[in-house]
């Protein structure tokens, strides 16, 4: 009888230990939840980032090749290409990084409180993120499509769009939105101006190549 006490405390004493463990894990999921989602929104649009700066080298290399210099070998052109297209991927991903990171106001709630803080950052970061996250969207689903293709045969088409969807709708949507409502006070309406050509190169070209619009067009 003793033992079986002894036992049956034991049982609960493990019970109440691993409840408490539960509620600790519970606890830090609660905490750690904005940054999974800062880590998410972030991941989408570095997917679109990566995948302009993969066609930014097909546009870099007739351009590369019909500059009339000496190229040390006739693959110099296309090496030139890709470390220029891997630098402005770099480039833009440290930016956007800072972009998301730094978009930590308080949330406006009118226009004019969002025109008092009007610059071209204010105006650039969405419209870099919309077009380019959006692609990162699409990356997932395309990936989730490939992954599913063999098993899931006329099924995973539609659970490719309904991920792409979840995606754009979870992450691409929230941190433009972010970007929008949280943007902080400008030091001159110019701040960000800098970024622009290299942001909107990038934005254009996710644009172009990294949604599914222009086929529906076409």
């Amino acid at each position: 009888m003793n033992a079986w006490g002894e036992n049956l405390n034991g049982s609960a004493e493990s019970n109440l230990s691993m409840l408490s463990l539960l509620k600790k894990f519970d606890a830090f999921v609660s905490w750690a939840r904005p940054a999974f989602l800062w880590i998410g929104q972030l991941s989408v649009v570095i997917l679109g980032i990566h995948l302009a700066a993969d066609r930014l080298d097909d546009y870099l290399i007739p351009l590369l090749t019909e500059i009339q210099i000496a190229w040390p070998s006739p693959e110099a052109p296309l090496t030139a290409a890709t470390w220029g297209a891997v630098g402005v991927e770099l480039l833009v991903v440290v930016w956007a990084t800072w972009m998301l990171m730094s978009a930590n106001a308080a949330p406006v709630e009118s226009f004019a409180a969002w025109k008092s803080k009007l610059s071209i950052r204010a105006i650039l970061t969405p419209l870099f993120w919309a077009p380019t996250a959006l692609a990162g969207a699409w990356v997932v689903g395309m990936a989730v499509e490939d992954l599913t293709a063999d098993w899931l045969l006329d099924y995973a088409q539609p659970l490719a769009w309904s991920v792409a969807f979840l995606v754009a709708w979870r992450l691409a949507a929230t941190g433009w939105l972010r970007l929008i409502l949280r943007t902080p006070q400008p030091s001159s309406r110019l701040q960000g101006l800098i970024w622009a050509p290299l942001a909107l190169l990038v934005a254009g070209l996710a644009l172009k190549h990294g949604l599914p619009i222009w086929g529906w067009i076409g």
